[in-house]
Formats: C-alpha cells, sequence, structure tokens
C-alpha cells in the first residue's frame, strides 16, 4: 500500500490537471466560439525525476528492453535541454543495452541510438547505425528522417535529396520538414527554406499535444532562419515566442544576443549571453559576450570571457601547444567542438596551430559546406 500511494497520488495530480484544462477549453469554446490550442507546460525539474524513475525501473528489471529504451529517452532529455554531452554517452548506453537485449521490432530503440551519436556530433558513427538499421529491417519513417540528418551533417547533400524523394511519406509532416528546409538552405535556396519552417511552426502551434519546450524549439528554428535573411524584427519574435513558452531555451536567447550585437546593443548582448550561459555553455556564444566586454571597453572582462571559451573546449591551462588537453571518448571522430574553436581563433588572431589542428579534426569528422569557413577564415 505504501508503494502504491505515490503512484495513486501522482495519477489523481494528472487527471485533476488534465480535469482543469478540459474546463479551461470550454469555456473559451462557449466565449470564442472555437477550441483554442494550449500547449502543457514544461517543467524541467520533471526530467531529474523521470531518470530516477527510470533507472529504478531498470534495476527492478535489468532484461527489459522497453526499459532500458525509456531510459535513453530521459537521458536525451536532459543533454537537450542543457548541451550535456555526459548524459548523451549515458543514453547512447541505454539504447544499446535495450537493442543488445531485443532487436526484433526495436526500431525505437534503433532511432534513438542514432539520435544519441548526433547527440555527441560522431555522425559517421550515426551514419553507420541507420546503414545497419536498413540491413537489419528496422527501419521506420523515423529512421530515414535521421538517415538524411546524417548525410546532411556529413556534407552528402545530393545523397540526402535522393533519400528525401523516395521517402515521400516519411517528409510530409512539420518536423520532417525542417531537415528538409536545412538541405534547401545549404543549397542555395534560403527563402524556399523559411517557408518550410513556417509550414512546421503552424504545424506544431496547431498540435495540442506537444509540449510547450517541444514547440519552442520550432519557434527558435524559424527565428535562426529569419535571423540569416536578415528579417531581423521577425527573428527577435520568434525567439520571445520561443522563450514565452519555454524560459529555459538557450539557443532562443543566444539568438536574442546575436541579433544585440548586429545593432552595437553590447549590454543587451552580456545580459542574453549570460542567461544563456546559465543553461548550457556554447563556445560562440562565450566569445560574443567577450566582444561586446572589449567594445564596452572592458578588455579584462573580455580576455575572462575568451579564456572561458578555451576552458570549456578543453584547455584549462589555457591557449600553449596548439594541443587539446581533454582527449574525446573513444569511438568519438573528434572533440565535437573544433569547429566551433577553430573559428573563435581565426576571428580573434589567437592560438593559430591549435586552431588548424581543430579544423583538421573536424574536416575528417565530416566534409560539409561550413568547414570551408575554418580554412579559409
Amino acid at each position: 500500500m505504501n508503494k502504491l500511494f505515490p503512484i495513486l497520488i501522482s495519477a489523481g495530480l494528472v487527471v485533476s490537471g488534465w480535469m482543469g484544462y478540459a474546463k479551461y477549453y470550454a469555456s473559451l469554446a462557449f466565449v470564442t466560439g472555437r477550441v483554442p490550442v494550449v500547449h502543457l507546460p514544461f517543467d524541467s525539474n520533471v526530467i531529474d525525476l523521470q531518470i530516477r524513475n527510470n533507472e529504478a525501473a531498470v534495476k527492478r528489471d535489468p532484461y527489459g528492453a522497453l526499459g532500458w529504451s525509456m531510459m535513453c529517452s530521459a537521458y536525451m532529455d536532459r543533454s537537450r535541454e542543457s548541451d550535456d554531452l555526459a548524459t548523451a554517452v549515458k543514453a547512447e548506453a541505454a539504447a544499446r543495452r535495450s537493442l543488445q537485449l531485443r532487436v526484433l521490432g526495436n526500431v525505437g530503440a534503433e532511432n534513438k541510438l542514432v539520435q544519441t551519436l548526433l547527440q555527441q556530433h560522431r555522425f559517421k558513427d550515426a551514419l553507420g547505425e541507420c546503414l545497419k538499421a536498413v540491413e537489419r529491417k528496422i527501419y521506420s519513417d523515423d529512421t530515414a528522417v535521421l538517415h538524411v540528418e546524417c548525410l546532411i551533417e556529413l556534407g552528402r547533400y545530393d545523397e540526402a535529396g535522393v533519400l528525401v524523394t523516395k521517402n515521400p511519406r516519411a517528409f510530409a509532416d512539420g518536423p520532417s520538414k525542417t531537415v528538409v528546409a536545412r538541405l534547401l538552405d545549404v543549397g542555395g535556396k534560403p527563402e524556399e527554406a523559411l517557408k518550410l519552417y513556417r509550414f512546421a511552426v503552424r504545424e506544431v502551434d496547431d498540435n495540442g499535444g506537444m509540449p510547450s519546450n517541444a514547440v519552442a524549439w520550432f519557434h527558435t528554428r524559424l527565428g535562426m532562419q529569419l535571423a540569416r535573411l536578415g528579417k531581423h524584427e521577425e527573428a527577435r519574435s520568434e525567439y520571445n515566442t520561443a522563450l514565452k513558452m519555454y524560459p529555459r531555451d538557450y539557443k532562443a536567447m543566444a539568438g536574442l544576443a546575436k541579433l544585440a550585437s548586429l545593432y552595437g546593443k553590447w549590454q543587451d548582448v552580456i545580459d542574453w549571453g549570460n542567461r544563456s550561459d546559465q543553461v548550457a555553455q556554447m563556445a560562440d556564444v562565450r566569445a560574443l559576450v567577450g566582444d561586446a566586454y572589449a567594445m564596452l571597453g572592458n578588455p579584462a572582462k573580455a580576455e575572462e570571457q575568451f579564456n572561458r571559451v578555451a576552458e570549456l573546449v578543453g584547455r584549462p591551462s589555457g591557449m600553449n601547444d596548439g594541443l587539446h588537453e581533454v582527449t574525446p571518448a573513444a569511438g568519438t571522430h573528434g572533440h565535437r567542438l573544433d569547429r566551433q574553436y577553430a573559428i573563435f581563433c581565426a576571428d580573434h588572431d589567437r592560438d593559430p596551430v591549435g586552431a588548424y589542428a581543430a579544423a583538421v579534426r573536424d574536416f575528417e569528422a565530416r566534409q560539409d559546406l561550413c568547414v570551408n569557413t575554418e580554412f579559409n577564415a
């Protein structure tokens, strides 16, 4: 009975919550004549609770493939929220354990494994898992979408386009169209890409079953594309919409910091950059905050931020010898921040030897269009 009591309490809270939403829908429908779409608010504290619950579940039943697959999902939620590598590695281990226990009919775990590898920027490994899935016939529409993502990351754009053409059903909904949008963007059709991002946002906005943090991701992506096209006010609006839905959207905060830099609003750059950094530490945002301090006449603070970039990419003792002082985990193709570090050094005329080494490692990991930026900067 003691074990059942918390479960009954939780169930009661869920039911009462949905009853509250139902009452809210009914009242608004009476006034406006239509039922509005309301997305469930997201509490990041729930992630840790889910992790603890799933860890307890796999301890009770260590041979249940589904339990390990759910464990992977919980770890990935944490990794995505704060761009945390350690939990992405844990998620990978959980997905592999699920597949060790059961391969047949376990396409969900296979797809999650690919997602964990993409999260770690292990693009070649992720593509390899997609190809294994095809061989094993553990393949779904979601696998096709992930397959195209891998090919885009590796700069194999023609192959990605062929795969999209061969799998029209897999790329019919809003989320999958954001992948096609990336392909259009690198293919020199940014306006066409923007149309697909708008389509995706409209679709998820109308999907009441999607939690607010997931919906916010699409608004942020739309904001990024708008910003690239110089539509800054629209971009700012999308970032703010994302943050209203999900206040911990660090990429939306970073987007606002970058927009502020375009207009010389250096204190806004610092404020938004620091807020983003509190959730997830990003090398380009730290560098941007450093630039803002420099523009405000505070070189000491600027240097502090630039040194933090070096610390973030694994060089705790500073810029010396041109070598990373943290070795990537076994099986990875390169340090996940090599690209950011190379670009940072090129932009700020620092550590040319280390920057070149980082660029080479990144090139070995993927040969997409962005790699030219590193070698030509």
